[in-house]
């Protein structure tokens, strides 16, 4: 049995150094923002710049000694990996089929396996962010049920706008930085080699997973700027009020002369 393994270790890799590291190591090539290392017979490795790594018939030690070395060069790494693994074998008829976490696939050349990765790759990033977020509701949970039992709340402006601001970076990130959402250019110069990409994809439910991710970011940023907005309104209104008091002495201070 074959395993592909996904794994997201870092949020980005210093990708010009480390892939000047690897090649000074190993067979190593640069496919746009993708190293693809070949090390031994059988073995497979693409490193992706947004901090992920898929691996093909890596073994524990084998797979250890990669990720010691991509450590040394991530920016932002993960304590805990977040993983994903599938099986595949190579299979006589054309084409690719998948069921129950198991591929079968007429093709296993490096550019094959680059578009196995691609799908692959995005798929654990997601799980990284689906990850982040869970983490962000859990955190903002407190604010809608305040509201709800006592009408207001005590949150600091400085406290509102970094929260606000940490929803807008993974929502740029999901859908701007890391194409998420957008067929990899990768498989835009290699048709031929769309409907591996296409097939994984749609099994791992790339696009609706990314799809309710940015439909959650979006319920917590309007959250968000509706306490941003009630701050504006505390804000003018105390205004209003020291307007009022400041008018009302200086009447009082008119009559008393």
């Amino acid at each position: 049995m074959s395993t592909i393994r996904a794994l997201c270790i870092a949020e980005h890799f210093q990708f010009g150094s480390l892939f000047e590291h690897l090649s000074g190591q190993t067979h190593a090539a640069r496919i746009r923002d993708v190293i693809s290392l070949s090390p031994e017979e059988g073995k497979r490795a693409f490193v992706f710049d947004y901090g992920v790594c898929v691996l093909f018939e890596y073994d524990y030690e084998s797979e250890k000694r990669l990720l010691d070395q991509l450590r040394k060069f991530a920016i932002n790494p993960r304590e805990n990996y977040v993983e994903e693994e599938l099986n595949y074998q190579l299979c006589g008829e054309q084409g690719i089929k998948i069921r129950h976490d198991w591929i079968e696939i007429d093709d296993l050349s490096e550019l094959s396996c680059l578009a196995l990765s691609h799908a692959m790759a995005q798929s654990i990033k997601l799980s990284f962010f689906e990850a982040s977020i869970e983490q962000t509701i859990k955190k903002t949970k407190y604010i809608p049920e305040t509201l709800a039992q006592k009408g207001t709340i005590a949150l600091s402006r400085k406290k509102l706008a970094r929260e606000r601001g940490r929803v807008y970076l993974e929502k740029s990130h999901i859908i701007l930085q890391f194409n998420l959402l957008d067929t990899p250019e990768f498989i835009w110069e290699y048709p031929e080699l769309d409907h591996y990409y296409q097939a994984l994809s749609r099994y791992l439910e790339i696009t609706p997973r990314a799809t309710i991710l940015k439909d959650r970011l979006e319920v917590i940023q309007e959250l968000l700027e509706m306490m941003a907005d009630e701050q504006k309104h505390s804000h003018s209104s105390m205004l209003e009020w020291i307007i009022i008091i400041l008018i009302a002495i200086e009447i009082v201070l008119f009559f008393v002369k």
